[in-house]
Order: C-alpha cells, then sequence, then structure tokens
C-alpha cells in the first residue's frame, strides 16, 4: 500500500510540476512578445493570444508571476526602454514617447512620473549633467 501511496503522490506531484512548467513557458512567451512589440499598439488581447490564453487567464498569470497586470508591465517595459534614449542629447521627449510606444506626450510624462518620480525631462536633464 505505500508503493501505491508513493506512487500516486509522486504522481500528482510531478503533474504539478509540469503544469508550472507550460504555465511558466506561457509567461515566457507572453512577454517575450511584449519585448519584440512594445513600441506597437498593444491591447490585452495580443498578450493573451501570445500565451495562447483568455483575457482573463492572462491577467490571472501577470498578477500571480509578476504581481501586476499586463497592460502595467506593458506601461513598464517600455518606460524602461524610454531611458537609454532620453540620455541622448538629440531626443526630445515626444519623439522618445512615441519611440516607445505612447500615443500621448502627456500620458507619457504621467507614467514616467507615477513610475520614477520625476519628469522624463527632469531624468534627461539629470543624466546629462551627470555623465
Amino acid at each position: 500500500a505505500l508503493i501505491w501511496k508513493n506512487l500516486i503522490d509522486n504522481g500528482f506531484n510531478l503533474e504539478y510540476v509540469q503544469t508550472e512548467i507550460v504555465k511558466s513557458q506561457r509567461m515566457k512567451q507572453m512577454l517575450s512578445w511584449i519585448h519584440e512589440h512594445y513600441a506597437e499598439k498593444i491591447l490585452l488581447e495580443d498578450i493573451a493570444r501570445a500565451g495562447q490564453l483568455s483575457r482573463s487567464e492572462c491577467c490571472r498569470y501577470f498578477k500571480r508571476f509578476l504581481k501586476c497586470t499586463p497592460l502595467n508591465y506593458v506601461i513598464d517595459y517600455r518606460i524602461q526602454k524610454s531611458l537609454s534614449l532620453l540620455q541622448q542629447d538629440d531626443c526630445n521627449i515626444t519623439e522618445v514617447a512615441y519611440q516607445v510606444g505612447f500615443n500621448s506626450t502627456s500620458y507619457f510624462i504621467k507614467a514616467f512620473r507615477d513610475s520614477m518620480n520625476m519628469t522624463p525631462l527632469a531624468y534627461k536633464k539629470n543624466k546629462i549633467h551627470n555623465v
């Protein structure tokens, strides 16, 4: 009876592990899709499709693995991508906003401030003077 118990325990455990691998595989697919397409217009459906999930499942994955929503992840990623562009002398804020996928400068500035605790312009000035 003990052998059966071990088999059952391990069997269930193995299934759980495989499920986790599939989940993180889907997470990887969604993230790499975002990393490729961040500069374009992105909808929740697009992200979900990349992971072959429904929109609600997609949201659950992000909440569980990254503790944020899929679209918040996109915004954070875009802001990260904007940092190196802002450090270039000849780049203006509007150009940077559009290059990283924001379709409004004011929204970019607001999102940037929320994330970085300073405006993109302040970041730019700060970085250029501290090189």
